[in-house]
C-alpha cells in the first residue's frame, strides 16, 4: 500500500507542475492553485484532489502500523483531516476571480485552511519520529525539510493579508510542493505495511 501512496504523492507533484505548464497564458504565481479547478485544467485539478484524498489515509495507516509507539495519534488525525479538507476543496470549488464571496467559496476557503493546517501539523508532529528512524544525512534532511515547510506555511499565512496578497500564489505553491515531497519521502521511508 505504501507504493500506492508514494505513487499518488508523486502524481500530486507532477500535476502541480503540469498546471504551471498547461497555463502559461496566466502569470505563473499570481493566482491560487484552486483557480486551476475553474478552467481547462478542471479535470486534472479533480484528479489532483482525488490523489490528495486517497494518499493521506494510506500514509496514516502506514504510520499507525509502523509499530513505533512514539508516533503521536495526532499525526494520524491530521492526515485524516488533510484528506477531508481535500475532499471539501473538490466538493466546493473556488469562487471565480473577481466574483464576490459566495457560500460555496467560503466552504472552499475553510477546507483549504483545514487541509493546509493539518498537513503542516502532520509534518511538525511526525518529523521527530522520522529523524529518530534515520541516521546521519537523512535525518538532517528530514529536519531541514520540516523547517522549509514551516517557513512556507508562514508565507501562506502572511500572504493572506491584502498588502502581501500578490505573493500568495507563490507561497501556496512552495508549501504544496514541499509538503507533497515530505509526504512522498515519508511513505518511502516508513516501514512497509
Amino acid at each position: 500500500m505504501e507504493k500506492v501512496a508514494a505513487a499518488l504523492y508523486a502524481l500530486d507533484l507532477l500535476l502541480l507542475l503540469s498546471f504551471q505548464i498547461l497555463n502559461r497564458d496566466r502569470p505563473a504565481f499570481a493566482r491560487p492553485v484552486s483557480d486551476y479547478g475553474l478552467g481547462r485544467t478542471a479535470r486534472l485539478f479533480r484528479l489532483y484532489l482525488i490523489a490528495g484524498c486517497i494518499a493521506p489515509p494510506i500514509l496514516a495507516w502506514q504510520v499507525h502500523v509502523s509499530g513505533d509507539p512514539d508516533f503521536p495519534l495526532s499525526v494520524t488525525v491530521c492526515l485524516a483531516l488533510v484528506a477531508l479538507g481535500r475532499l471539501g476543496i473538490a466538493l466546493w470549488p473556488a469562487d471565480p476571480p473577481g466574483a464576490p464571496h459566495s457560500r460555496r467559496g467560503n466552504l472552499h476557503r475553510f477546507c483549504t485552511l483545514l487541509a493546509f493546517t493539518s498537513a503542516y501539523m502532520a509534518v511538525v508532529e511526525a518529523t521527530p519520529q522520522l529523524v529518530a528512524l534515520h541516521a546521519g544525512a537523512r535525518s538532517a534532511a528530514d529536519e531541514a525539510l520540516k523547517w522549509i515547510i514551516s517557513a512556507c506555511f508562514l508565507g501562506v499565512v502572511l500572504t493572506i493579508s491584502p498588502p502581501l496578497r500578490r505573493h500568495f500564489g507563490l507561497a501556496e505553491r512552495l508549501f504544496l510542493y514541499t509538503t507533497a515531497l515530505w509526504f512522498l519521502a515519508a511513505t518511502l521511508t516508513l516501514p512497509p505495511l
